[in-house]
């Protein structure tokens, strides 16, 4: 069965129309920037399309897509083989740029993007929780973003503690809440090509029993291997900081507005308190009482507190919701007055950690051959110094060695690789690579990115490529792994 590739556009609500036809190019990247990053990048998709008909002009006000050309449509490229249909790319429309002109190739470029930049856009902020399992923290930051078409989170049984408490909405986004859930656990997260919000856990990346998907050797068809040793993996010394002690201050108040509020006549107000401490230092904080009107709040007339007070009149309300370091403040006057907000303020007990300590690792052999390579690790939601010690331990044993790696797998008109279709290796999938020419021999790697080019002529796929962690773990449950002699390794 030959090759073929599909466009399909949600112009309206629940109904996917078939773009194929216009098709010209489409170029597609998604998965991880880096070897080792815990978070993917932003996947991208930028489409070529045929508008000489100007059926993709958003200003065409005659043409078939009037009045639907714009962005966040939902876009999905298709390929499919013998082994049957694959989703290449699921995300949503960012820009829509005709050919301006008769000068033009008569041609339209719509650019899309996955989930990561919605993510990456999204302030966060959450009630504090003493204690939050990992796999609900992810559903949970996820969810106050978007609905993702599908999800696959890992739930090992890991916990967050002080959960929320480091997470101030103007400085922290949704992705990077996820990034230090990841960093905490040791994760990964990523959007699958397919638009699937995905979580692994460390466990997956210490799985001796991970299958590779795609098996590569010298006489595999390719056309691009691309392989190299270098210091940039390297890490010999490794420091952890964890915060184990958290304790509460005394009850006070931990924000009060510091100007006269107005409130004009029908007028709903929401407004925002960012939790601080005595010393005016950002906190999170906890046991935030209801706002008490009269000692809280009072709502005048006249903005030097006179006239009448109508902090209890009728059609006049204030309600607090608190989070973790801030509270969200709705001030309501249903009143034909203008009114002053002359007190405002919310009481808690702030948050204050004590003690944090740092775990520290290193690699005296890697330290002799390669220099200082370091790692720093700040684990706010991580109260355990022996995962911390562990962790610090693993990096510098892990990563202490430069070793040889593949960077890049390249296919270029080739439906399979091997036996392998090119469509079915997916972000974070395995694959074995021997290759004589450069002396790596069975070396296990993880898909970090895939990325496909399309054109009328041809296609090309390339998967990007991090070393795996080949060593062999202990495991409880498999009867060749259960053992534990000089050879075994304990994962974290």
């Amino acid at each position: 069965m030959a090759v073929e590739f599909g466009v399909q556009v949600e112009w309206e609500a629940g109904a996917w129309q078939d773009e194929t036809p216009y098709l010209r190019r489409a170029r597609i990247r998604s998965g991880f920037e880096q070897a080792g990053d815990p978070v993917a990048g932003p996947g991208e998709c930028v489409l070529t399309l045929d508008n000489r008909a100007r059926r993709f002009s958003p200003g065409n006000a005659a043409g078939p897509l009037a009045g639907l050309l714009r962005p966040r449509r939902r876009v999905r490229v298709m390929g499919a083989d013998e082994d049957g249909e694959h989703v290449l790319f699921f995300g949503t429309i960012d820009r829509i740029a005709p050919d301006a002109g008769s000068w033009g190739a008569g041609e339209v470029e719509i650019a899309c993007s996955d989930a990561i930049p919605l993510l990456a856009r999204a302030r966060i902020g959450v009630p504090h929780e003493d204690s939050k399992p990992v796999a609900a923290a992810v559903e949970a930051v996820i969810a106050g973003v978007y609905t993702p078409p599908a999800a696959s989170i890992d739930d090992n049984g890991d916990a967050l503690v002080h959960y929320g408490r480091a997470w101030p909405p103007e400085s922290t986004t949704a992705l990077d809440a996820l990034r230090l859930i990841c960093e905490t656990v040791y994760g990964r997260f990523f959007i699958s090509r397919a638009g699937q919000a995905t979580f692994h856990s460390r466990e997956r990346a210490q799985n001796p029993l991970a299958a590779p998907v795609l098996a590569v050797d010298a006489s595999t068809p390719l056309d691009g291997l691309r392989v190299a040793m270098g210091i940039d993996p390297v890490i010999n010394q490794a420091q952890v900081t964890v915060y184990p002690v958290e304790t509460l201050g005394a009850l006070q108040v931990i924000w009060a507005a510091r100007t006269v509020l107005r409130l004009a006549p029908g007028e709903a107000r929401t407004i925002y308190g960012l939790f601080r401490d005595a010393a005016g230092t950002r906190v999170g904080a906890v046991n935030v009482p209801p706002l008490v009107a009269g000692t809280d709040y009072q709502i005048w007339t006249h903005a030097d507190a006179t006239g009448y007070n109508l902090t209890t009149a009728p059609g006049v309300s204030v309600t607090a919701q608190a989070e973790a370091t801030r509270v969200e403040i709705t001030l309501v006057n249903a009143t034909a007055h203008v009114l002053y907000v002359t007190r405002l303020q919310v009481w808690g007990q702030p948050i204050v950690t004590y003690d944090p300590i740092t775990l520290a690792a290193a690699n005296d052999d890697s330290l002799d051959a390669y220099e200082i390579r370091a790692r720093a690790l700040d684990l706010p939601m991580q109260p355990d110094p022996v995962f911390g010690l562990a962790l610090a331990q693993y990096l510098v044993g892990r990563f202490g060695a430069a070793a040889l790696n593949a960077d890049r797998i390249e296919a270029r008109g080739r439906g399979r690789i091997g036996t392998t279709s090119v469509f079915a290796v997916e972000i974070m999938d395995k694959v074995g690579i021997d290759d004589p020419q450069s002396g790596m021999a069975g070396a296990a790697h993880w898909v970090r990115a895939v990325a496909y080019d399309i054109e009328r002529a041809g296609f090309a796929a390339t998967f990007f490529l991090e070393r795996a962690d080949e060593r062999t773990y202990c495991l409880l449950d498999a009867a060749d792994y259960a053992r534990l002699d000089d050879s075994a390794v304990l994962g974290l």
